[in-house]
């Protein structure tokens, strides 16, 4: 296992080191009306908070998920309990304001990678929507700009560090599972401003490193995502030979670590914008998947006496059916989530197509929440065209001060992926009791030092 030591170290940066404490946000909505809007939404689906869907009644929610998902539910592998949001998970409005004065500012060159309007160069810092006003039903660019506007969204949360949890789910249930950590660093999306130098002109950089099991325990890489919109450059530390190796930026679209998942498949989406062919197909209402309780209330991180930020370990995490006793006596898929809710909301649907034609895959749908920017499903069709594999973002929420009156970034429960053909799923999830590290969760707007995020650094990962 890692150098408990080395381990020791890196926590006590996070703890000990002036981390920086997220930046204290209204919880006033933009839309004061959010309420009567997901009423309507209920009226126009014809569904209740309540309802319970499944195989008998399936056609409530035909039109509503991917069809992926209506057979599933058909079949009866999944339920589904439609639920409501008793509070507002739309943007507040200190980000909505941030994104309004980037109007004009932005746009996209001929690779679609984005540039500043006024010196035709990619943007050394980027805070708020780029696209804030976006027309995607009209503008030839509309899809592209929305998943900008996504990839910003996901960068408010400033520097970052959390642990990862991917188990693989097989026909007969939990077959393994890799637990990691991981650190950001962003150069956009930072809520105090720029980062004192972006001398190599990067979008943000990310180490992960596996803490068990011990067979792989030291396995670590670095991504470097670049503001040009060339390939990411990646690198591998391997334990058994000490070495840390290059591989190729283009390879993101192989299976992670042998899962059902990719490193593309992060959060929904964590690849180029302009490494796709994004196109708007349309708008309609959909079901937004939270746990139960995150409907109920939103998660909470507390503020430490160092001024910092974290996530709270008790935080409930999804379970799946394969840890129901007697599950295989039923229909469940042992991949079925049992403490889920559905509710009603507003999707774009976006398709997009691999630019490179060595990319592990054809067409992807997404799904993605207008009022978030958050990708909800995501179907993967193969070179022929063919339907593949689901991937389905289980809860996407605000986290909130522990008073209930400070707003803070967004952050995500789990992501599952079925391979349907292969008849296995992985789950990863992010924080909550599901995991198995003990006082280390979630930091946002973490102090670190950027030259952590070197292939040199990655030898501190060893064993």
């Amino acid at each position: 296992m890692l150098n408990k030591l080395l381990f020791g170290v890196i926590v006590a940066v996070f703890i000990i080191s002036s981390m920086i404490a997220f930046s204290a946000q209204s919880t006033m909505a933009s839309d004061p009306k959010w309420r009567e809007k997901q009423q309507a939404l209920f009226e126009q689906t014809g569904l209740k908070p309540g309802d319970f869907i499944d195989k008998s009644n399936w056609k409530k929610i035909d039109g509503l998920v991917p069809p992926s998902i209506v057979a599933w539910v058909k079949k009866g592998l999944i339920d589904m309990k439609i639920s409501e949001f008793k509070y507002d998970i739309n943007p507040d409005d200190k980000w909505i304001n941030g994104g309004r004065k980037n109007e004009g500012k932005f746009k996209l060159d001929d690779t679609k990678n984005l540039i500043e309007t006024a010196t035709g160069k990619p943007p050394l810092w980027v805070c708020g929507t780029p696209f804030p006003n976006l027309d995607i039903k009209n503008d030839p660019d509309g899809g592209a700009k929305f998943m900008y506007n996504n990839l910003l969204c996901k960068l408010r949360t400033g520097n970052y560090s959390y642990t990862s949890l991917i188990e693989w789910i097989g026909p007969t249930g939990y077959e393994r599972s890799v637990e990691s950590i991981g650190l950001r660093y962003d150069y956009w999306g930072r809520t105090k401003g720029p980062a004192a130098t972006n001398r190599d002109k990067l979008v943000y950089t990310v180490i992960e490193a596996v803490l068990k099991p011990f067979d792989v325990t030291g396995t670590a890489n670095l991504s470097i995502k670049k503001m040009d919109g060339s390939d990411d450059d990646v690198y591998v530390y391997i334990p058994a030979i000490r070495r840390v190796k290059r591989m190729s930026g283009a390879n993101r679209s192989e299976p992670y670590m042998g899962t059902d998942a990719t490193v593309d498949d992060t959060n929904g989406w964590s690849g180029r914008v302009n490494s796709m062919k994004w196109r708007f197909i349309e708008e309609r209402i959909g079901l937004f998947c939270v746990p139960d309780w995150g409907a109920e209330e939103p998660a909470i991180m507390r503020q430490l006496p160092e001024k910092t930020w974290k996530s709270l370990p008790n935080e409930r995490a999804v379970k799946f059916q394969y840890e129901v006793k007697d599950w295989t006596k039923g229909t469940k898929a042992p991949w079925a989530p049992t403490n889920t809710v559905w509710i009603p909301r507003t999707f774009y649907v976006i398709e997009a197509i691999p630019e490179d034609p060595y990319y592990n895959g054809g067409k992807m749908i997404f799904w993605l929440d207008i009022g978030t920017w958050w990708p909800m499903h995501k179907i993967y069709s193969d070179k022929a065209m063919e339907y593949w594999k689901t991937v389905i973002l289980l809860g996407v929420n605000w986290k909130w001060g522990e008073n209930g009156e400070n707003r803070g970034p967004f952050s995500m429960w789990s992501i599952l992926f079925i391979d349907e053909r292969m008849n296995h799923a992985s789950v990863s999830s992010h924080f909550g009791d599901r995991l198995d590290v003990k006082g280390y969760q979630e930091f946002c707007n973490v102090k670190l030092v950027p030259s952590i995020f070197t292939p040199e650094g990655l030898s501190m990962w060893s064993k």
